[in-house]
């Protein structure tokens, strides 16, 4: 909208411009003298005019074609357009008081068939894919809420609690208007969950996948909220571009968002197999000197990490649309790296851990300065 009321009022000026230059002045039938005086007078003033036309031009040109492509790529669809702008203005009327779930929540069934979803849990035991639930369920949630409450967005966070007493307490402090998702290897205690959460979680196979909905169900009293259960046979007959969708469909996401979606994560878990503290078991074994105690000579060797340039997979990652996107929010930055415990990227971590792996043997979830 901001973008449109900018090319809106250089068109008026350029409009206003034209009107003008197409003014001609004819002045009565006077005496020669007062002919004179008023024709020069006339011309004074178009000259003027063109002149600070055309300094003007020279200003607002560069600006003007900049708004153009800006509003080509970002105007929303009219309906969508109406919908947030009058969302936007329940925002600004909205005091510290409320409740901002329930204010916007009408509005956003229009436009998300979930409505606005504010908080999910991510639950699954260490090695059941969790990590990439959570990953998946954190960043379209932050989609979701950049597309259908950008007030939030701030505000949105994810993060990992290690254990009940932990949990208990974050659900204290949370906030019932920030936006949050909570990573877990227990299944929590459904009373000390906020009652508009969301439930994810993992599961080895089909059948451990239909047993754990139903505990969700039983104990949790709800089937409207269960989110997705992801277990490992369907990931691995869909693949990872399927497993996305699901998220995209419960989220409500665009079809570009989508997209970046998919290319972010195609990337990310070649990272998250291959690179930091969390790597694939079989790639450290066969990163650690024969001299380690913690190498196994029977383990198996991995097939895809010796292939990659690991230094060039980082870039990548760093260069798609989505983690440049996250990038620019704080909350959301710890998820741009292969795993939350993991350091900043920069291009070369990856190579730095393995090497490090190489030479000091480091070990699961220890760092580069242990």
């Amino acid at each position: 909208r901001v973008c449109v009321r900018k090319v809106r009022a250089v068109a008026y000026f350029y409009r206003s411009w034209i009107q003008l230059s197409q003014f001609h002045y004819y002045p009565p039938r006077l005496d020669r003298v007062h002919v004179q005086m008023a024709t020069r007078n006339y011309y004074r003033f178009v000259t003027k005019a063109w002149v600070g036309a055309v300094v003007a031009t020279m200003i607002l040109i560069p600006s003007f074609i900049r708004q153009i492509i800006l509003c080509s790529n970002q105007l929303p669809l009219p309906e969508k357009q109406v919908t947030n702008e009058h969302q936007n203005q329940i925002f600004k009327n909205a005091t510290r008081d409320q409740d901002l779930h329930d204010i916007v929540r009408q509005q956003t069934k229009r436009m998300s068939p979930n409505g606005l979803i504010l908080h999910a849990i991510s639950i699954g035991n260490p090695r059941s894919a969790s990590t990439l639930q959570f990953n998946a369920v954190c960043v379209s949630l932050f989609l979701h809420i950049l597309n259908f409450a950008p007030a939030l967005a701030n505000n949105t966070s994810c993060i990992f609690v290690g254990g009940l007493k932990k949990f208990k307490k974050k659900e204290k402090q949370r906030s019932k208007s920030n936006p949050q998702v909570i990573k877990m290897h227990f299944k929590p205690n459904c009373t000390e969950v906020l009652n508009d959460t969301w439930l994810f979680s993992t599961a080895r196979d089909l059948s451990d996948g239909r047993e754990e909905k139903s505990w969700l169900i039983d104990h949790c009293g709800t089937q409207e909220r269960i989110g997705y259960i992801q277990d490992l046979e369907t990931l691995s007959e869909i693949g990872l571009d399927g497993i996305l969708r699901k998220y995209g469909d419960v989220f409500s996401l665009e079809p570009h968002m989508m997209d970046a979606m998919i290319e972010y994560f195609d990337i990310w878990d070649k990272l998250r197999v291959c690179c930091g503290r969390q790597m694939s078991k079989y790639w450290r074994n066969d990163l650690l000197p024969t001299n380690s105690s913690l190498k196994d000579a029977t383990m198996k060797k991995h097939s895809l990490c010796p292939t990659l340039v690991i230094d060039d997979v980082e870039k990548q990652f760093m260069e798609t649309k989505l983690y440049k996107l996250l990038h620019l929010y704080e909350n959301m930055r710890p998820i741009n790296r292969p795993s939350m415990v993991d350091e900043v990227l920069t291009g070369k971590y990856c190579s730095e851990y393995n090497d490090a792996v190489k030479s000091r043997g480091i070990g699961f979830n220890q760092g580069l300065q242990t």
